[in-house]
């Protein structure tokens, strides 16, 4: 008997009923004399030493089967080269591009200064290209002429002192792209310059990926939604994707009508290799460990689940894991039918993979991963035991956010508010939100000497200020529910004695135009951020995409905006 066993006998005998209890033990050697530590010296030259150490390890029991040597899968691949959106049947070919940029991306339109400068310099240089010096400048003059730069909003300091600068010297570029989307463009005196549009245009999709017509953005519930097919009855859907990474967690649903059973192949003889990871114990006896983890000397809390598992794993079970390679393609969705595992006697086993291991219907006690599920992986069968690669990326680079808005719950004045803390001036160059709105509308707040007369008498108060950044939405029953809330956006009114009272608008896109109105659980007590960013990757065909998206996130709490009624000042 090995010690092992022996151990567990003595600490937990038969009358104790904990037979089926597994206990963990780790022995270490210690020499009873400090000076003197040959009595743990592992001298191979020993045989009798050597026959006793097996027998401790208990190897001479033979409780574990032969050591695998040879593994054959079988099993059966299927791309899913098509996505689609909600309310459009229409499913689009994915084509050579990650999955989050076909469903995060939203139309890229020139209306900063910035933007239309840029795309008129272009095209007049391509016109400098297709004609002769004096033909070209008739025509960027002309140009200049019937489509001179324009500023649609508001303008900060920044943005005045560029418009100025420009204006004039170049042809407004976001009213040009405008006409040639709309087909209107050339026109007139500008047949001649369809080359040049041609190239423009080709330009700008180099840009910008072309996001085409329809969206997964589902903005009363803040997220996205949307599904991926294959060629044949498979369908995967995303209810509630809310960007960041996009992988096979994203995909709550599944639909397949084929049986993986059907045209499977088995694929080539692989050799298993253990499971390992760095500072594992070696499991030669007489290897030199790299001792970058000191096992035995890992301060472990009863509530520390990660390390326990580490440790129980790399002492007790990390000689039992195996590792087989199985080659996928991005976008393929991969049914494991069975596996044929050959051992060093020779013994073949055939392990299934239709029914799966599970102790109930409660997910907690199922020993299962990567698997899409909504309902009790008890009721699962063949079809359902898939893996599906995500074309998606592992590393994206970011802008900072360009546009930010945070939402907020205000318990005292019983609202919610959108906190515009990041917005685009007339450039399209991000600011503060509280800067952006103090040039263009402030000041936010009277003085409070401000609020009473020269006489010092009380004065009636209809509402406190609020920082012209703070967008109020307000609720409202769905129509035919008398339950269903939804959250308008409405305005705050500029409350001044000196002034006459105007309607303060939001600046960004995403509340001015996106996000007008939005279901009262999409806001939960924390808040949410929203965040619109550029995101730019390197695919695998070394092409680089470029898109402008939306990013939710956890918010900060709640908050307060100040706002108090039917105040009598005195």
């Amino acid at each position: 008997m090995s010690l092992y066993f022996k151990l567990k006998e003595l600490l937990f005998p038969p009358e104790s009923g904990y037979q089926n209890f597994v206990p963990q033990f780790r022995l270490e050697g210690r020499s009873r004399n400090a000076m003197d530590e040959t009595s743990l010296e592992m001298r191979t030259a020993d045989p009798l030493w050597m026959l006793g150490r097996q027998w401790q390890f208990g190897e001479f029991r033979g409780e574990d089967n032969g050591s695998p040597i040879q593994v054959v899968a079988n099993y059966r691949k299927e791309p899913l080269p098509y996505y689609s959106f909600p309310g459009d049947n229409r499913r689009r070919a994915l084509g050579n591009i990650p999955l989050e940029a076909g469903v995060e991306a939203i139309p890229v339109v020139p209306g900063d200064l910035r933007s239309k400068v840029r795309i008129g310099q272009k095209f007049e240089a391509l016109i400098r290209e297709q004609f002769s010096d004096a033909i070209a400048q008739r025509y960027i003059g002309l140009l200049r002429q019937e489509l001179f730069l324009r500023a649609d909003g508001p303008m900060d300091e920044k943005s005045r002192r560029y418009y100025h600068l420009m204006k004039g010297q170049v042809v407004d570029g976001g009213q040009l792209w405008r006409l040639i989307q709309d087909h209107k463009f050339p026109f007139g005196d500008f047949q001649d310059l369809d080359e040049a549009t041609d190239k423009l245009k080709r330009w700008y999709n180099d840009l910008f990926l072309d996001t085409g017509t329809g969206s997964s953005w589902q903005a009363p519930q803040l997220l996205h939604r949307f599904e991926v097919h294959g060629e044949q009855d498979i369908d995967l859907q995303a209810p509630d994707y809310q960007s960041g990474h996009l992988d096979w967690y994203s995909f709550d649903r599944a639909g397949i009508g084929i049986s993986p059973a059907e045209t499977a192949q088995n694929s080539q003889a692989f050799m298993p290799v253990n499971v390992s990871f760095a500072a594992m114990p070696d499991k030669r006896l007489f290897a030199f460990e790299d001792s970058q983890l000191d096992l035995a000397g890992m301060e472990v809390e009863p509530t520390d689940l990660m390390r326990l598992m580490i440790i129980d794993f790399s002492l007790v079970s990390g000689s039992d894991w195996f590792i087989v390679p199985l080659e996928m393609e991005l976008g393929e969705i991969c049914w494991i039918n069975h596996v044929e595992v050959k051992d060093v006697f020779g013994v073949s086993t055939i392990i299934e993979n239709s029914d799966g291991q599970f102790l109930g219907d409660n997910p907690l006690n199922v020993w299962d991963n990567f698997k899409v599920r909504d309902r009790p992986v008890s009721t699962f069968d063949a079809r359902d035991h898939f893996l599906y690669l995500v074309p998606a990326t592992t590393f994206r680079q970011e802008s900072r956010p360009i546009e930010e808005l945070l939402f907020l719950r205000d318990e005292y004045a019983n609202m919610v508010w959108a906190v515009e803390r990041t917005l685009r001036n007339e450039m399209g160059t991000p600011e503060s939100g509280y800067e952006l709105h103090l040039e263009l509308n402030g000041p936010f707040a009277r003085e409070e000497n401000e609020a009473y007369s020269s006489n010092n008498m009380p004065k009636f108060r209809l509402a406190s200020p609020v920082p012209t950044n703070w967008i109020p939405y307000l609720p409202f029953h769905l129509k035919g529910s008398n339950r269903e809330i939804e959250l308008k956006r409405a305005v705050m009114m500029r409350n001044d004695d000196k002034n006459d009272p105007v309607d303060i608008l939001p600046i960004s896109w995403l509340a001015g135009e996106d996000l007008k109105a939005i279901r009262e659980e999409a806001i939960p007590r924390a808040g949410v951020r929203v965040q619109l960013t550029r995101q730019r990757v390197r695919w695998t065909n070394g092409e680089t995409y470029v898109w402008l998206g939306r990013k939710v996130s956890t918010g900060r709490g709640e908050g307060s905006s100040g706002l108090t009624f039917d105040q009598l000042l005195s």
